[in-house]
C-alpha cells in the first residue's frame, strides 16, 4: 500500500518528493520554466531597484539558496 501523503514536512523534502513523482521530460520543463520566472523577477527587481534596493545576481542566488531553488 504505497499511497502518496501530502504531509507537513520541510521545503526542501517536499520538492524532493514532488521530484520523484515527475518524468524526465516533466522535469526539464519545470527547470525551463524556473529559469524564465526567475530571469523575470531579476529583470523586474533590476528595472524597479528604487523599490527593491541594488541587488546582484549573486545577491539574488544567495537567496534563492535558502529557499532550496
Amino acid at each position: 500500500e504505497d499511497t502518496f501523503s501530502f504531509k507537513y514536512s520541510p521545503g526542501k523534502l517536499r520538492g524532493n518528493q514532488y521530484k520523484s513523482m515527475m518524468s524526465k521530460e516533466e522535469l526539464e520543463e519545470e527547470q525551463r520554466v524556473q529559469r524564465e520566472q526567475l530571469a523575470a523577477i531579476f529583470r523586474l527587481m533590476k528595472e524597479k531597484s528604487d523599490t527593491f534596493g541594488e541587488m546582484s545576481e549573486g545577491d539574488m542566488k544567495e537567496q534563492l539558496r535558502l529557499y532550496d531553488i
